[in-house]
């Protein structure tokens, strides 16, 4: 069998042929290719309360939280239908603003945002949110007893607030989308260090992974529970959830209060993106292809996906193209020392989300051969214990040599994860 992985813009093509191929691939609808459509359904019909046409009648203005680009959700599809509707329903393009959920991620320049946001009215207002600008920022309440949690203003000062986004797994938030789109989507920069910390246990002193912090695990999560508890400082009038489908694009848009939304949503990604268990000796796996694999600290995502699917010494053939570079300044001091002992040392001190994503990254090439096949060519990623490949055949081939008639586990992407048990 010969294989297209999905690398930045393009795909790579694996021959597999002479080995057992175990599939791990989403089990589920195709993706819609009516997604506005699906939306404006969606909204007219919410899970519970009022429509959206009844609430933007009601308003004077409005806000919709959207995701950057790191995140594929067809929203330059989806938006510029809703921008339309919501002009129809008494909100003219001036009062609309349209706030990107950059959390700790870089905004894009200018000339890139019609390929985030689509072909809106030139009235809309595009903001991308800038977590370390204080003077965008509002206090909307407290968590946890004492931890203050400020949002972007105009999030806060809004009439009418709607959030769209993908629900898909996160590699220790349980799910992203729903909540995301407000904390840390829209949130600032020290309550997002502060939250993402939460994957550790620090109160010894040393710092210890906490094994609640999971894909596909919510209640329990720290991290997911927090994030919850800070949306509902601020909650969106109306989120959307959008469900993937299992060979990319959108399958299904809920709308309604987050939990509601979220909930059902989540139930549905479970259904698509969970497979049956089993650890194998060598897969092959794709970071996804862009925007999922632009930079290491989007194609991990992918690479995790694929080891909880490998035995511990399991070879893992990964394509991630990376050409974008590590995906944050942050990273770079830990990509510079990238001995775990040296990450956790520095995580103790002070947290940076990064360090740990460098620890995630190090964890599993301690414990697996990855073989990486990437268009990346910057410092740090030497360090990180990955094995360079010029080409794929080059790994398997040795495979066939070593290996042969073996059973191969192939993960082309979209990502799934082991089934969940509560």
């Amino acid at each position: 069998m010969i294989i297209r992985l999905p690398f930045g813009q393009g795909a790579v093509p694996v021959d597999l042929r002479g080995f057992r191929i175990r599939s791990l691939q989403p089990e589920g609808p195709r993706g819609r290719s009516d997604p506005a459509e699906m939306v404006l359904n969606a909204v007219g019909k919410p899970l519970s309360g009022l429509c959206l046409e009844a609430r933007a009648r009601a308003a004077g203005d409005a806000v919709v939280i959207v995701p950057d680009g790191t995140r594929s959700s067809r929203i330059p599809d989806i938006l510029p239908a809703l921008s339309r509707a919501l002009s129809r329903w008494g909100i003219a393009p001036e009062r609309q603003t349209v706030l990107i959920a950059c959390g700790t991620h870089p905004p894009v320049p200018r000339e890139a945002l019609d390929g985030i946001v689509g072909l809106l009215e030139p009235r809309v207002r595009v903001i991308q949110h800038d977590a370390c600008d204080a003077s965008a920022l509002k206090i909307a309440g407290r968590v946890g007893g004492d931890r203050v949690i400020r949002l972007h203003r105009t999030a806060m000062d809004t009439d009418l607030l709607i959030t769209i986004g993908a629900v898909r797994h996160h590699y220790f938030a349980g799910f992203g989308g729903g909540p995301k789109m407000v904390f840390p989507g829209v949130a600032g920069h020290e309550e997002i260090q502060a939250n993402h910390a939460r994957v550790f246990d620090f109160s010894d002193g040393a710092a210890i992974r906490r094994p609640e912090c999971e894909p596909g695990r919510l209640e329990g999560n720290p991290v997911a529970e927090e994030i919850g508890a800070a949306a509902d400082l601020r909650p969106p009038d109306l989120a959307v959830c959008l469900v993937p489908a299992g060979n990319g694009g959108i399958a299904e848009a809920v709308a309604g209060p987050w939990r509601e939304a979220y909930a059902v949503a989540v139930a549905r990604v479970r259904a698509v993106f969970e497979v049956s268990e089993g650890l194998s000796d060598l897969v092959v796996a794709s970071g996804g292809g862009a925007p999922s694999d632009e930079t290491l600290i989007q194609a991990h995502k992918g690479l995790d996906a694929a080891c909880r699917f490998s035995r511990p010494g399991a070879e893992v053939l990964f394509l991630a193209s990376m050409a974008g570079g590590p995906g944050s300044e942050a990273i770079r001091p830990f990509l510079a020392d990238p001995r775990p002992e040296v990450i956790l040392e520095r995580l103790a001190r002070g947290w940076v989300q990064y360090g740990h994503t460098t620890y995630r990254l190090v964890e599993k090439t301690a414990r697996h051969r990855v073989s990486l096949l990437t268009q990346g060519n910057w410092a740090g990623l030497e360090g990180l214990g990955f094995e360079r490949v010029a080409t794929a055949d080059e790994v398997v081939g040795r495979w066939r040599d070593e290996f042969p008639g073996a059973t191969v586990a192939v993960m082309t992407g979209p990502a799934v994860y082991p089934k969940h048990v509560s």
